[in-house]
């Protein structure tokens, strides 16, 4: 913001030395800034060889740009006797134009290279905890057990606090989420980690303690492997992330075009939009197609899929006949076509919407007090086989409506 205000002053004949100061102060302060932000940068280019030459070129960059600044907004350096009667500063503003747009590259390319350093940090710490985590699954005694599981858990600790910071500095909610519930995972399989394989262990013959501690190895492998997409914004086998076309985001774009009509008549073709209105009447039937659905929001979804189709054939109708001859009367049946046809599409996605905050209210009053896997917890310590299994489908048919929903 003091760049910007460097930069926006306006230029006039005469300036009072209040203002000459305080152009001077801002100057003084970017300086400070910077130094003080070079000064990190300068100490996490000793302490990681690897890049230390680009990161000490962007921070002598960085010091180099910030001082420049600071004399060209210098009052003293303006003391020219014969132009008392026109003071100005920094009269080749392109000067400092160009001392702000290099200060803002080398600070941005100290930030980049500062972030490097901390996804390389995680990288490493995943690597030490998947190492420690082989060396587990192949002991043989529980003492060996106890003695690398030691080592395992500092390393988590310290995995831990490196994704901890990481989550506190991701921007995108979505993500921010993902790498809380990878590390709610990996945090509650450490301690389950220690129980699975104490069991296998002990029965070393028992199929379904060798499959359980399988299990735990596998989610945190799992988690751990999500952890390092989020922070490394990958995918997995280089695939690209497409965002889900959403009802919402669809209804959106189809009122777009239906209200660009008004100004262009020829700008898209009719069976593009009966193909855009298909994908978002077949994004709906998830609702409709739902057993959680009430039958109310049901039948008023299917009603205004059906009412959006008529709509849509009435403005096709006046649309084609505009095209042909564009008269007032023609005119105004297309605007009233245009206003009846986002008129409905807004009731859909009003009634889709009701009806997802309505499921989702249910899902959350039902399932608040963990019933079911309370009841799972304790017919698995009383070894009550049927009554597990019983429980462990109650629970899936739970996990597959919270899917849904």
């Amino acid at each position: 913001s003091q760049i910007t205000t460097l930069i926006n002053h306006k230029d006039k004949p005469k300036r009072s030395d209040k203002t000459l100061q305080a152009i001077q102060r801002v100057g003084q302060a970017v300086n400070l800034a910077v130094g003080r932000f070079v000064t990190v940068g300068e100490a996490i280019a000793n302490e990681n060889h690897e890049l230390k030459e680009e990161m000490s070129v962007a921070c002598i960059e960085a010091r180099r740009a910030g001082e420049t600044i600071a004399q060209l907004t210098d009052v003293a350096s303006l003391d020219h006797p014969e132009s008392d009667s026109h003071i100005t500063i920094f009269t080749d503003k392109t000067g400092v134009v160009k001392a702000a747009r290099l200060l803002l590259s080398s600070v941005t390319k100290v930030l980049v290279l500062a972030d490097r350093i901390v996804i390389k940090q995680i990288i490493t710490s995943r690597n030490k905890v998947l190492a420690t985590m082989e060396q587990l699954e192949k002991v043989s005694s529980f003492q060996e057990f106890v003695q690398i599981f030691s080592q395992f858990g500092n390393e988590m600790v310290e995995f831990a606090h490196l994704t901890g910071d990481r989550q506190n500095d991701l921007k995108d909610e979505k993500k921010k989420a993902r790498m809380a519930a990878s590390r709610a995972v990996l945090e509650k399989c450490t301690m389950m980690l220690l129980t699975a394989s104490k069991t296998c262990l002990r029965h070393p013959d028992c199929e379904s303690a060798r499959i359980n501690k399988n299990g735990v190895f596998h989610r945190m492998r799992l988690a751990l492997e999500q952890v390092i997409e989020i922070v490394t914004d990958s995918r997995p086998n280089g695939e690209n992330e497409m965002a889900p076309i959403s009802i919402y985001s669809g209804i959106k774009e189809f009122k777009n075009k239906v209200e660009g009509l008004r100004e262009n008549l020829y700008f898209l073709s009719k069976e593009n939009l009966s193909t855009m209105l298909e994908v978002i009447l077949e994004h709906t039937e998830d609702f409709t197609d739902s057993a959680y659905t009430s039958h109310e929001h049901r039948e008023h979804i299917l009603e205004l899929s059906k009412q959006a189709k008529m709509e849509l054939e009435q403005l096709v109708s006046v649309w084609m006949q505009a095209q042909n001859q564009k008269t007032k009367d023609l005119m105004e049946d297309l605007e009233v076509a245009i206003l009846k046809t986002c008129q409905c599409m807004n009731e859909l996605k009003r009634e889709v919407h009701s009806a997802a905050t309505s499921l989702a209210a249910d899902l959350l009053k039902y399932h608040t007090d963990h019933m079911v896997l309370k009841a799972l917890k304790i017919t698995g310590v009383e070894g009550n086989l049927e009554a597990v299994a019983e429980y462990t489908c109650k629970l899936s048919e739970q996990k597959e409506q919270l899917v849904e929903v």
